[in-house]
């Protein structure tokens, strides 16, 4: 039986208050990343998880049970991830009783004020999610994750779901929030235009390695590694008399349970070399806070 490594050296620091970006093709390893970091995927098979600077993994089943409260997650899809049996009240409260967030006699206020918050009236506390819209119900999601207090929130393609109108209501939302609450993001998205505009840093991923990262500007104004700028020529300009320079990548994605030898974007790499067919490539600082992992930036 074979094995396969979702993620594998992905390295990247978080500061708090900022937004980091996660892109990738589909089955990349960017929601792993996500739910590895908050401890939701079983037992790590190596490396740190690092929160506050304890590590998560090592935390006894007490410590994590309040460590639940400064980390969250906003599922892709807000109709699943809420339950049908509870109405939102509950929804929004019942992890809120579980850790004792607030007094019980403070309770309702609270839960009004966190939806308030998220644009949600106090009215909706007794409707049930099949009642609301895709954009209401991702606001009762984020409700929910903010209701616990949190430090970090992990944002799971919140807005892939939801039509362009009220994706951009959710982004503004979200950011409101942050500055508001200095809350700290891992944004996980297919959709690079929304990830410029949000994020602070950005990492790259392919096949569950982490291939560049550096600051948003960086990264969109030099991108360096050959899939960078391959998705990021994939970009649509809202202006038709602009000629696409598309980059169109040959091949398929290689199986992740027998990924090639060397670098493993490779067989899909017009400037590939002999050596990416050999040795994978190291992760090298090109700029202050940009790295990159491609033989090309060899020395």
């Amino acid at each position: 039986m074979g094995y396969v490594k979702a993620v594998d050296g992905v390295t990247f620091n978080l500061k708090r208050g900022t937004t980091m970006g996660l892109v990738g093709e589909s089955g990349c390893g960017k929601t792993t990343t996500g739910r590895t970091i908050l401890r939701l995927s079983g037992e790590k098979t190596g490396g740190q998880v690092l929160f506050n600077g304890r590590e998560v993994y090592d935390l006894k089943p007490k410590e994590m049970h309040d460590m639940r409260t400064k980390m969250q997650i906003i599922f892709q899809d807000p109709f699943s991830s809420l339950s049908p049996r509870m109405p939102v009240g509950e929804i929004i409260g019942e992890a809120v009783r579980e850790h004792n967030i607030v007094p019980k006699e403070e309770y309702n206020d609270y839960i009004d004020r966190i939806m308030d918050n998220c644009g949600l009236q106090p009215y909706h506390k007794d409707r049930y999610p099949h009642e609301f819209s895709g954009g209401q119900r991702q606001r009762i999601c984020i409700a929910r994750a903010l209701a616990l207090n949190p430090e970090f929130i992990v944002c799971d393609e919140p807005v892939s779901a939801l039509d362009v109108s009220i994706q951009a209501q959710i982004i503004n939302l979200l950011r409101d929030l942050q500055e508001k609450y200095h809350l700290t993001y891992l944004f996980i998205s297919h959709d690079l235009s929304v990830v410029e505009h949000i994020s602070d840093t950005v990492g790259v991923m392919y096949l569950g390695n982490l291939v560049e990262y550096g600051a948003t500007g960086d990264i969109f104004n030099n991108p360096l590694h050959p899939y960078t700028k391959a998705l990021f020529s994939a970009i649509p300009v809202p202006d038709p008399t602009v000629k696409m320079n598309r980059i169109v990548l040959e091949g398929s994605i290689p199986s992740p349970a027998n990924p090639p030898a060397g670098c493993k974007f490779h067989t899909r790499c017009a400037q590939c070399k002999e050596i990416c067919k050999q040795k994978a490539p190291e992760q090298r600082e090109i700029e202050p806070g940009h790295y990159v992992v491609c033989h090309l930036y060899d020395e």
